[in-house]
């Protein structure tokens, strides 16, 4: 018999759509969960859901823009009334801005904090109360490597990330004990967002990972679902890398 770390448990994940949200709904779904897949993205998400829904897993797909508060009423009152229950929430959405910090705009340094920060200060807002109604749960922030180096460009990106590690703390501490509150911090992972990068910055970044190599979205998901689950009981307010190692230290590229 398999064992299910997620067995009948109710998670949504936000940009579970492509990529890592979708790799995280995968997982959690197959250990029993219920998934909804929140996303801004309609043919997408709709896609993604029936995908795993034809694996057999449990799956739905729910529209969601992270920054609009109106959506996010509308995604707990779905939950609240089809699953009757919240246990976790992964604030996964993000978009990567592209300026360096001279030539950011207004525009786009609103638009990425909005999705980034904003994005996941209104999932903490709203996911709270239905997950208090059922006891309790846990709440998974990702952020990035790039919001603890910094960088010479993306500097929304870079900003928005630092700031949602310490959100987490933040609301590690309101919502405690009912509710745990962690992020994942994720850096070198095969993504569209890494694949996004020049070539040059992309290969000369991986160079200094003393892992020496990219990571999967897959081993992103698995720390996801330690925190979702009860194994993570006593782990609130902390920071999980998933780097490679690459903030333990710069490390020299091997030939």
């Amino acid at each position: 018999m398999p064992q299910y770390r997620f067995k009948d448990k109710v998670a949504v994940i936000t940009g579970g759509a492509r990529n890592q949200g979708l790799s995280h709904a995968r997982l959690l779904a197959s250990h029993g969960g219920h998934v909804v897949i929140a996303d801004v993205s309609d043919d997408a998400g709709s896609e993604a859901a029936e995908q795993l829904r034809s694996d057999g897993l449990s799956v739905r797909f729910h529209h969601l823009d992270v920054s609009d508060p109106g959506d996010w009423r509308s995604l707990m009152d779905s939950v609240r009334d089809t699953e009757g229950r919240l246990d976790a929430l992964v604030n996964n959405a993000a978009i990567l801005g592209k300026a360096d910090f001279a030539d950011c705009s207004l525009e786009e340094w609103n638009t990425v904090l909005a999705v980034n920060l904003t994005g996941t200060f209104l999932g903490i807002q709203h996911a709270v109360p239905l997950m208090r109604q059922g006891g309790g749960g846990s709440i998974i922030n990702i952020s990035s490597v790039i919001g603890n180096l910094g960088t010479t460009f993306n500097a929304a990106y870079s900003v928005s990330k630092a700031a949602v590690q310490m959100i987490t703390r933040v609301a590690a501490i309101n919502f405690a004990p009912e509710i745990r509150v962690n992020t994942i911090v994720p850096g070198g992972i095969d993504t569209d967002m890494l694949r996004a990068l020049p070539d040059d910055i992309r290969i000369a970044r991986l160079a200094t990972y003393p892992l020496q190599r990219a990571g999967t979205v897959e081993e992103v998901s698995h720390a996801v679902l330690y925190l979702a689950s009860d194994e993570s009981g006593f782990t609130t307010g902390s920071e999980v890398r998933v780097d490679g190692g690459a903030l333990a230290g710069v490390a020299r590229a091997k030939s």
